[in-house]
């Protein structure tokens, strides 16, 4: 015999927890926008000035500044709409919550901390007239209540499910006495103590990580602050977001990330599904000497050096070389060097990654394909399913979580275009559509030794790319019930 649970008086807690969130995103970003974020003195004529965020929304300042607005108001705003969607939308998703309550907090604290100490001259502020303001002090307070609410949400439902999970199992007549729902902390100890030379194992690439990846990224110090070789990264002169500013405000900044996006997107346009299609035409070949004949051919470009293969691409596309010679074929007098002009080059480049990667990214694909279950085409044989319908209906579920997941990582780097083939490959004639974030960020840093401002481009590419995965994978769960984590 079984007892229902009566579950009405915690979908009505969890609705007021939602609200609540909500309430708090919203107050947080009126706060910012419309009351007083800072009294000062403006420093040519010495008036006085109560400037709110939505002052700084709209440029309404002087200095460098004047005309332009905050990237943390766009931010503050950005991740309050996050917060928002996330807490109506998705209450089982806490991922986007508990993000979007931390960047809103991070946000406002960024904001009136490069206001206030490090940025004086850029809004045309006397150095000495800042004063604290209750607008600043309620946006903060209301951000760390919003990121507390979010966490009393996800403890609140924490103990929502596991009351429901004693509810079920005190409901089974055939439970043993005195038994205890084991907590997290006992699984953990359970499993370290029976697989503990396991966990010995995994511990060397735990070291690496922490070492060589954790460690390093205490350098993100230096986006923030002017860096000097002679200081170092603590001794050098706090700039706030000055980088940040500088970048958002050239002429670089719409080209590189435009170019970026573009470039990302055809090769995910096309070069994604090419290497599926290839491992499903192999997969359905007989002739085993003739597939591994052209497995061969489409494997080998991968192998070849980047260097030799710009190189390759460099005698390819020029007046005189392959390409040049396909053009005079076709009819053409004065054939066009195709890395010598800007509308080719995105052409060029996912061309070449395509040629190169099919191969190589379709074995991932075979070995998906190689563990489905051959009964499965036997039953659709059996229910009249010819071969397209075989590939509809078997093997693209059958290697669905494969797609899902590599789908996942390639959009988490769609700001991620390397620059080493880029740089190889483009000129000044064709910067208006190879010029990316990457290559921006190598000549500003190696070329011209701005270590901080790249270091800051970086930082942002980075955030982007690490939000983007984010989303994929929430997607991915959503439509797919696949996902990363």
């Amino acid at each position: 015999m079984t007892t229902a649970v009566n579950t009405a008086p915690i979908r009505a807690g969890a609705d007021w927890k939602r609200f609540a969130i909500v309430g708090l995103c919203v107050l947080t970003l009126l706060v910012m926008l419309f009351t007083t974020q800072l009294n000062a003195v403006d420093r040519k004529t010495e008036e006085g000035l109560r400037l709110t965020g939505l002052d700084f929304l709209l440029g309404k300042t002087s200095g460098k500044s004047a005309g332009s607005c905050h990237p943390m108001v766009i931010s503050a705003i950005l991740f309050a709409v996050m917060g928002i969607a996330a807490a109506w939308f998705a209450p089982d998703r806490f991922v986007y919550s508990i993000v979007s309550a931390l960047f809103l907090m991070v946000s406002v604290f960024m904001f009136r901390f490069d206001i206030t100490y490090q940025a004086k001259g850029e809004f045309g502020l006397d150095k000495d007239s800042l004063v604290f303001t209750f607008g600043w002090m309620a946006a903060m307070g209301l951000s760390v209540l919003n990121f507390v609410m979010v966490i009393w949400r996800k403890t609140g439902r924490t103990m929502e499910l596991r009351r429901e999970e004693i509810a079920a199992i005190w409901s089974n007549a055939n439970i043993r006495s005195g038994y205890k729902v084991p907590t997290t902390w006992m699984i953990i100890k359970k499993d370290f103590r029976q697989h503990w030379p396991i966990y010995l194992l995994i511990l060397p690439t735990i070291i690496f990580y922490i070492v060589w990846c954790y460690g390093p990224m205490y350098g993100i110090l230096i986006a923030f602050n002017n860096y000097k070789a002679k200081g170092g990264i603590t001794g050098s002169e706090w700039v706030g977001l000055q980088w940040f500013r500088d970048f958002f405000r050239s002429a670089y900044a719409y080209r590189t990330i435009r170019n970026t996006l573009l470039i990302s997107f055809y090769n995910l346009l096309v070069g994604f599904p090419a290497p599926i299609i290839l491992a499903l035409l192999l997969n359905e070949m007989r002739a085993q000497k003739y597939k591994r004949v052209v497995q061969t051919v489409t494997y080998m470009p991968y192998f070849i050096s980047l260097v030799v293969m710009c190189g390759i691409l460099t005698d390819f596309c020029s007046t005189t070389g392959l390409f040049g010679e396909i053009q005079k074929l076709l009819g053409s007098e004065s054939p066009v060097n195709l890395l010598g002009d800007a509308k080719y080059f995105r052409t060029v480049y996912v061309g070449s990654e395509v040629w190169q990667r099919l191969g190589w990214d379709s074995i991932i694909f075979l070995s998906a394909l190689s563990g489905i279950d051959q009964e499965q085409y036997e039953a659709a044989t059996i229910d009249g399913a010819g071969k397209f319908k075989q590939v509809i209906h078997v093997t693209l579920p059958g290697i669905l979580p494969t797609i899902s997941i590599l789908l996942i990582l390639r959009i988490g780097s769609l700001m991620g275009v390397g620059y080493e083939k880029i740089i190889l490959l483009y000129n000044g004639l064709t910067y208006e559509t190879a010029d990316v974030v990457s290559t921006y960020v190598y000549r500003k840093g190696i070329v011209d030794a701005n270590f901080s401002f790249s270091t800051a481009v970086n930082l942002f590419n980075s955030v982007i790319n690490f939000l983007l995965v984010i989303f994929a994978n929430k997607m991915s769960a959503l439509l797919t019930e696949n996902s990363l984590w």
